[in-house]
């Protein structure tokens, strides 16, 4: 018995501090406050509760969701870029599949019904936006805004990929947040 794959897509944008699903079918993404919040259940697992998922057959599907989601990202003009990202963006192919673990013989040479595993898989492709110099930006107002955001979300990326990479800190805690 071969195994059964099912492949869901998800792609959120944060904008802001602000988590935005790119893929909602009903479009509530652009300029709209979100309500979605990243979680961990029991078994350590991260998820955005609330965020759209879509099925997917094949590449032609996994692309046509990427470039649905692309469109929808938040998008400006600075004296650096006519079109430059305003957030960070994470797609994210979950890959589920069932498959036999174990067929055992019973007596008489009957076969047992099989035993079946469950394998789930996440790949995430991160896209971050540029960290901005708002003197060299031009940026004022709302553009300013995004920027600072911004450069805080780069900024804790690299204190966290920082304490994970020192081994001389063996800490069970990596900080993911800063205080303003």
């Amino acid at each position: 018995m071969p195994p059964e794959f099912k492949v869901e897509a998800q792609f959120m944008e944060l904008y802001n501090e602000e988590i935005l699903d790119l893929l909602s079918p009903s479009g509530e993404a652009k300029g709209k406050k979100s309500n979605l919040k990243i979680h961990e259940d029991a078994n350590g697992e991260i998820y955005v509760d609330g965020m759209s998922k879509q099925t997917v057959a094949n590449s032609k599907e996994v692309l046509n969701c990427l470039k649905q989601g692309a469109l929808c990202r938040t998008t400006a003009s600075t004296e650096m870029n006519a079109v430059s990202s305003r957030s960070h963006a994470l797609f994210c192919l979950n890959i589920h599949q069932t498959r036999v673990a174990k067929v055992e013989t019973e007596e008489g040479g009957e076969a047992a019904p099989p035993e079946f595993e469950n394998l789930t898989s996440k790949l995430v492709f991160v896209d971050l936006a540029g960290s901005e110099r708002l003197k060299r930006t031009g940026a004022t107002g709302d553009r300013a805004k995004e920027g600072i955001s911004i450069n805080g979300g780069l900024l804790a990326l690299g204190n966290v990929i920082s304490a994970l990479g020192d081994e001389k800190r063996k800490v069970s805690h990596v900080p993911t947040a800063t205080v303003n």
